[in-house]
């Protein structure tokens, strides 16, 4: 994932959490981040996916529980 990508990513994910993108970092995640709920779960994993035009299993959706993790999806998927 290039450096302008992962901002691109960190612009989507500050848009949704509704916090600025200099505190999204690896280790954000629902457990820290209370506003990150399921309906806004949801939200976001359907903005990273028009975002960076790929499509995540149910199960990919289920296991995207951290910055990281989704950034790690999205370089599994050529990202």
């Amino acid at each position: 994932m290039t450096p302008e990508q992962t901002q691109k990513l960190h612009s989507v994910l500050s848009a949704l959490l509704n916090v600025p993108a200099s505190e999204i970092n690896d280790d954000l995640s629902p457990d820290v981040l209370p506003a990150w709920d399921s309906v806004t779960h949801l939200s976001l994993v359907m903005a990273v996916e028009e975002t960076f035009n790929v499509s995540f299993t149910p199960e990919e959706t289920l296991d995207m529980t951290s910055v990281k993790l989704i950034r790690l999806m999205l370089e599994e998927k050529g990202i």
